[in-house]
């Protein structure tokens, strides 16, 4: 039977001796004797005691799971409940862990990767944040209107070409322009701007707000507090304080 010392046991088994010194106290991989000096011996059957270990630590399994799992009556029966458990426990971390993950993304969002705001602004951000559903609450009243004037509009075409008469657009085609500025309107009511360097929420004007580049959630404008330009993002005018929107309606008269 093969004899090892601390130090051949680590190097075949890939650990360091420490960590088996520290098996050792905790009393899940004893030597089998001593040489005359105090070293410590192994054989054949701790080797493959430490493999095990090393793949019930892989799998998750803590020291005191594993000296249960060796001293008691282990079965695979008993080590499949620990796993369980432990998928169980993982799951709930990994939930947790990506709620986390996704409040970084969403802070992220607001924040300019060269921003100097001060750190109490992360305040702001959480502010408008929580209040991102009202946000999505006001485009989706925006869509909901949109399709049943596009129903409109191409309903009027259609009718227009079969009865070979213009008249059916020609009577839709006040209603489409009336919703084409009472929906201007009523997002220019509805919609302020932050802006990512300095987390400062404004209101621009509305021929700012129709000529301004824009995606689906930003437009791009000069911030009137930082005066650096940046696709700003949209949140709910309703949460702009006194001060905010009594700024705003200076620099609009200006």
């Amino acid at each position: 039977m093969s004899n090892y010392s601390t130090g051949e046991l680590a190097k075949l088994c890939n650990v360091t001796t420490r960590t088996i010194q520290y098996y050792d106290r905790k009393g899940i991989l004893k030597p089998q004797g001593f040489t005359e000096g105090k070293r410590r011996v192994y054989t054949e059957q701790q080797r493959q005691t430490l493999e095990l270990i090393l793949l019930l630590k892989d799998l998750g399994c803590t020291l005191s799971d594993i000296d249960m799992l060796l001293k008691g009556e282990g079965t695979l029966k008993t080590l499949n409940t620990l796993l369980t458990m432990k998928q169980q426990e993982i799951n709930q971390q990994v939930k947790q862990q990506q709620a986390v993950l996704n409040k970084i993304k969403n802070v992220q969002y607001y924040v300019n990767k060269a921003s100097t705001s001060p750190i109490t602004h992360l305040k702001d951000i959480e502010h408008v944040m929580s209040k991102s559903a009202e946000m999505k609450s006001i485009r989706r009243n925006i869509w909901i209107s949109a399709g049943i004037i596009g129903i409109i509009q191409y309903s009027s075409i259609i009718s227009a070409i079969l009865m070979k008469n213009k008249w059916p657009f020609l009577i839709a085609l006040p209603f489409m322009i009336g919703y084409g500025i009472g929906v201007t309107f009523y997002y220019q009511q509805k919609v302020a701007y932050l802006c990512p360097n300095c987390q400062h929420i404004f209101s621009p004007s509305l021929w700012a707000v129709i000529k301004a580049k824009h995606t689906a959630t930003t437009r791009r404008f000069e911030c009137p507090n930082c005066h650096e330009t940046h696709y700003c993002i949209e949140v709910p005018k309703a949460h702009m304080s006194t001060e905010q929107l009594e700024i705003s309606r200076i620099q609009h008269n200006n």
